[in-house]
C-alpha cells in the first residue's frame, strides 16, 4: 500500500469503506445464552430484511437454529429483548410476527408451539428445574389499548395453558427461579418511573405446582433502581442496586442487602431492552463482571470469599452481555478495532478471547480505522462532560497544514443511553472520507453514575444541546475541527437535540435528523407505554401542568429560527416516534425556504433493518453533507 499521502480537502478523499459494505455485510446482536458450554445468540441480518435468527456455535461450526419462516423477537416493553431462552438442550423462543412461543428440541430438531394463538406477546423466559413450566413476561394486547397490561405468567409446556401469576404493576422484568426451584424473584415498577429511576425487587416461594406463595417486596426504600437479580448455585440471591450512586452488586442475606464490592463504577445498564446481563457466576466464590468507568467498559472478577477484585485486560472496551456455563464465558462486546462481536472466553484465562462472530466483514484495513480519544471537556456551567473523538484517517489522504476537518457531532438517542467506545462502521465511513467525528456522552448519559444521569432531568432539549455545542467548540479550540464546518446528527431523542440545536443556537452548518422528535406535545399523543411518562422527568412536569415548557422546547414552534439545511430520515411504521413528526418539521422548513431533504422508508420502524434502506440513508446523508459544506 502506498505510503504517499495526497493533501486534499474532505470531498476528495476516497475510501474502501462503502455503504454497501456496511449494510450488506453487517449484522447486529442482542440476546445471548449458554447451555452445556455451547453459546447461542440472536442476530439481525440486514440482507434478510432484518430477520432475527438464533445461531449456535459448536464443533467449530455455525448453525441456524431457527428456520427461515421464523423471525425471533418480541414487542414487550416496546424495544424488545429477551426473546429466547435455552436450558438442557431445549430452546424456547418468541416469533415476532405471530407472537407465539415455540419449543425446539436441539437433539431431534423438532419445533412446536407451546402457547395457543392470541393477542399476546411474550419475553424474558425462565423455567423450573424440571422444565414443566415456562415463566415469562406477557403483554396483553386483547384490549387494543395504547397502554396494554403486562404480567408475569406461567406456561404449561405440556398443555399450552397460560396462567397469570402476577399483575397490577405497570411493568415487570427478570422472573428468575432459584436452582432448587423453591423461590422466584422478579423486578417491577410503575409509572412515572423508568427502570433506571426506581424499581422494586420481589421474592416469593414456589409450590410444587409452580404457584407463588408468600410474595414479598424486599426493596430497600423506594428510590433504588435494581438490575439483574441472579441466583448462585447455592440458591443465594444477588442483584445490582444504585443506592450508592452507582450500580454495584449486592448479596441479599438475612433480609439485608450487602454490597459485595463497593466501587464508583456502574456494574449495570439501563433496561431499554430486556435481558441484558453485566455479571455472571464463575463459581460459588467468584463473579465475573463488566463495569463502566468514564463510559469505557472493563472486565473484572470479584472474589466473594476474600473481597478481592481483579481486573482482566481482555481488550474489550464495550460489553453488552455476559453469560457462562461449563467453565466458559460468553460476551457480546467490542473495542476500538472490533465492532460488536460474539466472543468466547475460558474462566481459567479470561484475558484471552475468541471471536466467534463479527458484526462486520473483517476486510477493513487497519490503516483506514480511526482510533477514538476519550475527551473530557468543560461545560458552560463549569462542570465536566465526556465524549469520544475520532480524527480523520485514510492512508492515502491528509489535510494541508492550514486545513482543519469538518466535524460531525453525533447525539446518541435515549437520552438515557450512551455512545460506546467501540468500532462503528458508520463512523469509519466518515472518518475515512476526511470528516472528524465526535460522539458526545452529554449529561444524562449512562455509564457515569446516577448523579450524572440525573442532571438532564428537567433540562432535556437544553443541557444536551449545550453540552454538544461546548464539546464541539472545545475541539475547535484544540484545532481538531473547523469551526465553520460543524454538523450535528442524531436519532430519536437525539433528533430533538439536533433540531433544538439548530433552532436555538447558530453554530452548525447543517443537521441530520433520523426519526427525531420535533413536537413534544404531539409526541405525548403517540407515545408507547414504556416511555409514556418519561417526558415528565426529562421536562420537569406533565404536558397538562407544564404545557408552556413542552411548547417552548419543541423545535416545531421555533422552526422559523432554523436557518441551516437539514436532512431527515424516518420509517413509516415507527411505533416510538410517529412519522408525522418528520413531515411536520420538514413542511415548516419548506415554508421558510430552508433547504431540506426528506427520506421516508416503507415498512421500517424505530431503527432501519433493511440493507437497501441503510445504503440509501448513508449515501444520501454523505451527499447532503458534501453539498452543504462546499
Amino acid at each position: 500500500m502506498s505510503s504517499i499521502k495526497q493533501s486534499e480537502i474532505f470531498d476528495k478523499w476516497q475510501s474502501p469503506i462503502t455503504a454497501e459494505m456496511i449494510a450488506s455485510k453487517s449484522i447486529s446482536f442482542n440476546d445471548i445464552h449458554m447451555d452445556q458450554g455451547i453459546l447461542y445468540w440472536c442476530e439481525s441480518r440486514p440482507n434478510e430484511k432484518g430477520r432475527n435468527v438464533i445461531v449456535s456455535y459448536k464443533d467449530n461450526q455455525y448453525f441456524d437454529e431457527t428456520p427461515n419462516n421464523y423471525n425471533i423477537g418480541t414487542s414487550v416493553h416496546g424495544y424488545g429483548g429477551g426473546a429466547f431462552f435455552i436450558k438442557n438442550e431445549t430452546l424456547y423462543f418468541a416469533d415476532l410476527k405471530t407472537g407465539l412461543v415455540y419449543q425446539k428440541n436441539i437433539k431431534t430438531q423438532e419445533i412446536k408451539p407451546i402457547v395457543n394463538p392470541g393477542e399476546y406477546r411474550y419475553a424474558d423466559f425462565c423455567s423450573d428445574p424440571k422444565q414443566k413450566y415456562l415463566y415469562c413476561i406477557r403483554k396483553d394486547d386483547t384490549g387494543k389499548t395504547q397502554f396494554p397490561p403486562t404480567e408475569i405468567v406461567k406456561i404449561s409446556i405440556e398443555t399450552k395453558s397460560v396462567e397469570v401469576l402476577i399483575s397490577g404493576a405497570d411493568f415487570y422484568s427478570n422472573p428468575t427461579i432459584s436452582p432448587d426451584g423453591k423461590k422466584i424473584v422478579w423486578l417491577q415498577w410503575n409509572h412515572p418511573n423508568m427502570p433506571w429511576d426506581a424499581t422494586e425487587i420481589w421474592l416469593a416461594d414456589l409450590s410444587d405446582e409452580g404457584d407463588l406463595l408468600n410474595k414479598k417486596n424486599i426493596s430497600e426504600g423506594t428510590q433504588q433502581a435494581y438490575y439483574q437479580p441472579t441466583w448462585s448455585e447455592e440458591n443465594e440471591l444477588y442483584v445490582c442496586s444504585d443506592k450508592t450512586g452507582f450500580w454495584n452488586i449486592y448479596n441479599y442475606n438475612n433480609e439485608k442487602f450487602i454490597n459485595i464490592y463497593e466501587k464508583n463504577s456502574d456494574f449495570g445498564r439501563p433496561m431499554w431492552i430486556i435481558g441484558t446481563r453485566c455479571f455472571q457466576f464463575l463459581s460459588q466464590e467468584e463473579i465475573v463482571c463488566c463495569y463502566s468507568e468514564k463510559g469505557i467498559w472493563k472486565t473484572g472478577v470479584i472474589n466473594l470469599k476474600n473481597k478481592n477484585f481483579k481486573v482482566f485486560n481482555n481488550s474489550l472496551t464495550c460489553i453488552y452481555n455476559i453469560v457462562g456455563d461449563k467453565n466458559k464465558i460468553g460476551f457480546i462486546g467490542g473495542n476500538p478495532s472490533l465492532a460488536p462481536a460474539v466472543i468466547l472466553s475460558d474462566k481459567n484465562n479470561l484475558e484471552k478471547i475468541t471471536i466467534l462472530r463479527n458484526s462486520i466483514d473483517s476486510s477493513i484495513d487497519n490503516e483506514f480505522i480511526s482510533q477514538p480519544e476519550l475527551v473530557e471537556f468543560p461545560t458552560r456551567d463549569h462542570k465536566k462532560a465526556y465524549a469520544f473523538y475520532y480524527p480523520p484517517k485514510n492512508v492515502h489522504f491528509k489535510y494541508a497544514e492550514n486545513e482543519l476537518p469538518p466535524l460531525i457531532v453525533k447525539v446518541h438517542g435515549g437520552p438515557t443511553a450512551n455512545a460506546d467506545f467501540m468500532l462503528s462502521p458508520k463512523i469509519q465511513y466518515y472518518t475515512s472520507r476526511g470528516f472528524a467525528y465526535v460522539e458526545v456522552n452529554y449529561r444524562g448519559s449512562t455509564g457515569y453514575g446516577k448523579s450524572y444521569r440525573d442532571q438532564l432531568k428537567g433540562h432535556w432539549g437544553i443541557m444536551d444541546a449545550e453540552d454538544c455545542i461546548d464539546c464541539a467548540l472545545f475541539l475547535c479550540e484544540l484545532k481538531k475541527a473547523d469551526k465553520n464546518k460543524l454538523i450535528i446528527s442524531g436519532s430519536s431523542s437525539g433528533g430533538l437535540t439536533v433540531l433544538a440545536s439548530l433552532a436555538f443556537h447558530n453554530i452548525y452548518k447543517c443537521g441530520s435528523c433520523t426519526y427525531g422528535i420535533a413536537d413534544l406535545i404531539a409526541m405525548t399523543e403517540h407515545i408507547h407505554k414504556f416511555e409514556a411518562y418519561y417526558d415528565q422527568g426529562l421536562l420537569g412536569g406533565s404536558v397538562q401542568d407544564s404545557r408552556n415548557i413542552y411548547f417552548d422546547r419543541s423545535p416545531i414552534n421555533s422552526a422559523d429560527k432554523i436557518t441551516a439545511p437539514v436532512i431527515f430520515f424516518h420509517g413509516d411504521s415507527d411505533p416510538v416516534v410517529h412519522v408525522s413528526q418528520t413531515y411536520k418539521i420538514a413542511e415548516a422548513l419548506k415554508k421558510n425556504n430552508i433547504y431540506n431533504e426528506v427520506n421516508i422508508f416503507a415498512h421500517e420502524g424505530h431503527g432501519f433493518k433493511n440493507a437497501e434502506n441503510i445504503v440509501v440513508a448513508l449515501k444520501n446523508e454523505l451527499a447532503f453533507f458534501t453539498k452543504v459544506l462546499k
